[in-house]
């Protein structure tokens, strides 16, 4: 089933009509104002989508927010932070867990240390 959604939920927003009921996902979690949502392609076990229920556009252009928690998700600063990286068409940057990035990438080669640590350096 697909939704078209207008209106107060978002001007055709997958997100706004998945929140509302009118569109399929496999909702992990529902609060009040958020939920929890399994993504279509998955790149791990337990990997969701957190959500807000109400629309949100974005406002800030192109862009990843990107957070990681633990050495094994390349987290060397053990103090929650956000990363705001923007982005333009063909940049070269690839995600995380892109092809591109996995192939390329050995042991050592990514960090979130403002210092420029990699993690497993002494």
């Amino acid at each position: 089933m697909t939704a078209s959604v207008t209106g107060p939920v978002g001007d055709g927003c997958v997100f706004c009509a998945i929140a509302a009921g009118l569109a399929p996902a496999q909702v992990v979690r529902r609060w009040s104002d958020t939920l929890a949502i399994v993504p279509l392609n998955p790149v791990a076990d337990g990997h969701v989508i957190v959500l807000p229920a109400r629309h949100v556009p974005d406002n800030v252009g192109p862009a990843n927010l990107i957070t990681s928690i633990g050495a094994e998700a390349t987290q060397s600063v053990r103090h929650l932070h956000i990363h705001l990286v923007p982005r333009r068409a063909h940049d070269g940057l690839a995600l995380p867990w892109s092809p591109a990035r996995s192939a390329a990438a050995g042991p050592g080669t990514v960090s979130d240390d403002p210092t420029g640590a990699w993690i497993g350096e002494a």
